[in-house]
């Protein structure tokens, strides 16, 4: 898929799905094949090949066996256009030129790339390889009311660029992209039941109507029983950094739940509630809710960044096997701004556990909130510090700032870690040691209604007796 003009409004739904029992994939990349490839001499003896591209047309994306590759930089102003091969400075770095119709590849593993190469290359100088761009109407009716379902997306930079419409993405994969697998500033979304995995910048990124041009309104967005796996950290010049979900410019009102996390290498946090619009702004996230999700071996700065939110609400996630600076982070949209601080963040109800934590468990930065809420989280073997106003603080002595003051610190017990059933066993310290929150959240990851018992149970598993 190239390019399509198709134009509609809103209303019923327009919908693209696959006959039951089949499985459809969607995308603007190509194999280049075995034959194309021809080894070429590189001054540091890298195993570099190159291959012609489509005529004219940019190459925005390269795939080896499914994962996207680095892009290496040249420094010149036609930087993504026409960088030549003495560029590439390592294995699984790629780049290409416009004006010579080439791309040249250093395999990864310093083989031939046979089969294994799959690129994007669309039409002109600037042009981006997004697969689905849902843009406003010149008439200004609204987008269309589109619905994805169990189909397999992949694409060249973004997979959908969504800014007009209704958009409802069910039960589809997407994958290999160079940027985000879906970029959204004010269109409606809902994404249920997908799984989102190789992708170069974010999985989802949703901007809202502060950083929209002109200004929306947008609907609220939920996103629910997704898996995020997989990304991968290119560092290429022109990127921005690595996330499976940030929601920021203004975006209200948007709900995070039952989703999985895990394996992944990051840049920002796993997640993100708020952000850094035009460099940050005040607002940037406003009654953002994460409820009921899982966190497994993620690498990175954080696990969770708020970053000027506003009444975000962190609560019954568990974060596991992960490797970070810090679990949670919350900081200024921009650091010299005081005007973009955290109003009222919420961290409650989380199990962190087991975690390779570099510096804090929890860090607030010196004037970078105001009536943050932390309590009753189970936090073991995870660290022993938090950061609160810039300042290091003990576990033991949180009690005293106000700070997890029903909080505990024992193992949570599982049901069976070793097959990933994380759900509570009998006797678990979480079972009726959470925060009552009522309609913030009424069930837990399986859907089972809360509480179950004589409170609520700390982390994502209401604890169920069995028959």
């Amino acid at each position: 898929v190239h390019t399509s003009d198709f134009a509609a409004t809103g209303g019923e739904p327009l919908t693209l799905t696959t006959l039951p029992g089949e499985r459809a994939t969607i995308t603007n990349l190509r194999p280049i094949v075995a034959e194309e490839w021809t080894p070429v001499p590189h001054a540091d003896g890298l195993a570099l090949f190159v291959a012609p591209a489509s005529d004219g047309f940019r190459v925005s994306n390269v795939v080896e066996d499914g994962v996207p590759l680095r892009r290496a930089p040249s420094g010149g102003a036609n930087d993504l256009e026409d960088t030549p091969p003495e560029a590439i400075s390592g294995p699984g770095e790629w780049c290409s030129s416009i004006r010579q119709g080439r791309v040249w590849v250093a395999t990864a593993d310093g083989e031939p790339p046979g089969e294994r190469i799959e690129i994007c290359d669309v039409g002109g100088f600037g042009a981006s390889g997004n697969l689905f761009a849902l843009t406003p109407r010149e008439d200004g009716l609204d987008g269309p009311n589109l619905v994805l379902d169990g189909l397999t997306i992949e694409t060249g930079f973004h997979g959908l660029l969504i800014r007009t419409g209704s958009v409802t993405v069910r039960g589809c994969e997407l994958r290999k992209s160079y940027g985000d697998l879906l970029n959204s500033a004010c269109g409606r979304l809902q994404v249920e039941d997908c799984e989102f995995h190789h992708f170069g910048e974010s999985a989802i990124d949703i901007t809202g109507p502060a950083g929209a041009t002109p200004p929306r309104p947008l609907a609220p967005t939920a996103i629910r029983g997704c898996t995020f796996r997989d990304s991968v950290l290119l560092r290429s010049a022109g990127q921005k950094g690595v996330n499976a979900v940030m929601l920021k410019g203004g975006s209200e009102h948007m709900v995070v739940e039952r989703c999985v996390f895990r394996d992944m290498e990051t840049s920002y946090g796993a997640l993100t509630l708020g952000g850094a619009t035009s460099g940050g702004l005040a607002r940037e996230g406003i009654g953002l809710i994460a409820r009921n999700n899982l966190f497994q071996r993620i690498t990175g700065p954080w696990v969770v960044l708020f970053a000027g939110s506003q009444d975000c609400v962190f609560a019954n996630n568990l974060v596991i096997d992960s490797r970070v600076r810090e679990i949670v982070h919350i900081s200024r949209a921009r650091g010299d701004d005081p005007e973009t601080l955290n109003v009222r963040p919420r961290v409650l109800n989380n199990v962190l556990f087991d975690n390779a934590v570099e510096d804090a468990i929890v860090s607030i930065d010196a004037g970078a909130a105001t009536g943050a809420q932390i309590d009753f989280n189970l936090i073991a073997d995870s660290g022993t510090q938090f950061v609160i106003d810039g300042r290091p603080v003990e576990l033991i002595d949180l009690p005293a700032l106000g700070v997890e003051t029903h909080g505990l610190g024992r193992a949570p017990l599982f049901r069976d870690r070793e097959a990933g059933d994380f759900r509570p066993a009998a006797g678990s310290p979480v079972i009726d040691a959470g925060m009552a929150l009522g309609a913030l959240l009424p069930d837990d990851f399986d859907g089972v209604a809360r509480a179950q018992g004589a409170g609520w149970d700390i982390g994502p598993f209401e604890f169920v007796p069995a028959p």
